[in-house]
């Protein structure tokens, strides 16, 4: 059976980052984003929309050498901001902490998710990044359960209705 996708066009770093924000009030502690793309598609850009939509006013980098970034939320907790770019084998990933981060105590958002196959096999969001030119990015959602259903159809109809004004 093919998941439920939606596809958007974002024309700027600060449309992704709205996009990112429209997402980030939506999630819920226990939801897994897995995003995708090159380098440079725009993955860290919609992280930040996606924490500061959640409740956070840290300053959001890429957590690519430390691996995870964890970001206290105003009043949901935390987010898990994770980056798997470096993680060359599973030893790697048992060593970082991954599993603390996706035991459902936040919101958890991983980049490169690839380099760990077991987590396609969780409830989550797919996210993937392409670039269609030096400002504009084709961004695809697919869902994976359930709640990334419910999810994925709030965020659009949230996005529709103007949280990218």
């Amino acid at each position: 059976m093919q998941e439920p996708s939606q596809t958007y066009i974002l024309s700027e770093i600060s449309q992704t980052i709205t996009f990112g924000r429209c997402i980030g009030a939506l999630l819920q502690q226990t939801d897994l984003v897995l995003l995708s793309g090159g380098l440079g598609a725009g993955k860290t850009h919609l992280t930040k929309g996606i924490i500061a939509g959640m409740g956070s006013s840290d300053t959001v980098t890429s957590p690519t050498y430390i691996f995870i970034n964890e970001y206290r939320l105003a009043s949901r907790g935390v987010a898990f901001h994770v980056d798997l770019y470096r993680v060359e084998d599973s030893r790697e990933l048992a060593s970082i902490g991954l599993d603390d981060a996706l035991m459902g105590h936040g919101a958890c958002i991983i980049e490169w998710p690839e380099r760990d196959p077991m987590l396609k096999n969780m409830p989550h969001l797919a996210i993937t990044l392409t670039v269609q030119s030096d400002h504009t990015r084709l961004v695809t959602m697919q869902s994976h359960g359930p709640r990334a259903t419910t999810l994925m159809a709030a965020i659009n109809a949230r996005w529709q209705n103007g949280a990218h004004a």
